[in-house]
């Protein structure tokens, strides 16, 4: 079986930044989307440059910050203070303009690429880009750039309409109470006995132990630092070994 550790939220902090660094040196982690609204993109930029992180895609964020794009391109995407609605607001809203959401679905992407990143791969923060109100414009972006995905039927079923390559699955279940070697573990034997030959993609949020820069940007933070040690941790990769799982990125995700 072949598993993608993606590290979502580059860009988020300089201490998710160095966390992400960290677990790529590791080996285990080969995959990582940027925030591009977030206060730790221009860091994030200046890593990759560096040559520190050889793969990026796109975080979609629209549940976190601002938007990319002139409010007036967004509007039913922003509070009256030009700020994101959050998540549960945001998926309870029922008059979403999907032009909105690609406006800044484009707006973010070609911000990237003026950063200078070689975005390779499209996801979304808060799996934004899964849920019905963002759902269609999220399909129809990632077919127009032609460029692979994280699977979005994990939450809603369906990839109706979706023409560009997935992994074989996604599980979103290494997170919070989730986050043990011991489950995780358990979690990779269970899908290599069901699909040995296929594609795994699991999300991991690192960052180092000095994390208080992610103060008033979210409310996950302790368990971040515990995800990195498992990810660099020497008996992972060991045992990764021996459970012949190859640790790849999404540069191999091709249709």
């Amino acid at each position: 079986m072949k598993l993608i550790f993606n590290a979502d939220d580059f860009g988020l902090s300089e201490s998710v930044n160095n966390g992400i660094v960290q677990c790529f040196k590791a080996g285990v982690v080969k995959s990582t989307t940027v925030m591009m609204n977030q206060p730790g993109v221009k860091n994030a930029a200046d890593i990759y440059q560096q040559g520190l992180i050889p793969e990026v895609g796109l975080h979609f964020t629209v549940t976190a910050g601002k938007p990319l794009s002139p409010a007036h391109q967004v509007p039913s995407l922003i509070d009256d203070n030009g700020d994101f609605f959050g998540r549960a607001a945001l998926m309870q809203k029922q008059d979403i303009n999907q032009d909105h959401v690609y406006n800044e679905l484009m707006a973010q992407y070609q911000a990237a690429i003026a950063a200078g990143f070689e975005i390779n791969h499209l996801d979304s923060h808060h799996f934004a880009g899964v849920y019905p109100p963002l759902k269609e414009a999220f399909i129809r972006f990632a077919n127009d750039i032609n460029l692979p995905v994280r699977r979005i039927d994990n939450i809603v079923a369906g990839q109706t309409g979706l023409k560009v390559a997935t992994p074989d699955a996604f599980d979103m279940r290494f997170f919070d109470q989730g986050v043990s070697l011991a489950q995780l573990k358990t979690l990779l034997l269970s899908y290599q006995k069901t699909m040995p030959d296929g594609i795994l993609e699991l999300m991991c949020h690192p960052s180092t132990e000095d994390n208080a820069d992610l103060i008033g940007l979210t409310g996950y933070i302790e368990t971040r630092n515990i995800e990195r040690d498992i990810l660099t941790s020497n008996e992972l990769c060991q045992w990764l070994k021996a459970q012949n799982i190859e640790c790849i990125g999404f540069d191999e995700v091709t249709s």
